[in-house]
């Protein structure tokens, strides 16, 4: 008995998809990791607080001469501050203890972006998923 099954490639489609998936997790781990840091100093309605964004090649979530570049590749983002002594209060200097803000708050959102990545994932394959 010979059994044929009819199979569709779909691979230009999933890699476009799966890219989808990765920036989508990726940005919004960067969110709660930005998230996680204004909190985190000791003046959040200052300018240091209000600078911190996050940038992917797509999106941001700041503007203004306080904001980071975006990062030139998908699947990259970054977290940070363009203030000037933003890594003097997060590294301290010879003159001033450190007052970490960035490393901590990636490390309260670290294993969210597996979760973040199954929810995207879930969401964007949803039709091949059964």
């Amino acid at each position: 008995m010979k059994v044929t099954t009819d199979l569709e490639w779909n691979g230009d489609i999933v890699k476009i998809r799966g890219v989808k998936v990765v920036n989508k997790s990726a940005f919004e781990t960067g969110l709660i990791v930005e998230g996680n840091a204004k909190p985190l100093i000791n003046n959040v309605s200052g300018r240091l607080g209000a600078s911190i964004t996050t940038q992917s090649k797509s999106e941001g979530s700041g503007s203004g001469e306080d904001t980071i570049t975006k990062p030139a590749q998908d699947g990259v983002v970054y977290v940070g501050t363009a203030v000037e002594y933003g890594p003097y209060v997060e590294f301290g200097t010879i003159h001033a203890a450190a007052h970490p803000f960035l490393r901590p708050a990636l490390a309260q959102a670290q294993g969210r972006s597996l979760l973040l990545l199954e929810k995207n994932g879930k969401r964007i394959f949803k039709e091949y998923i059964k």
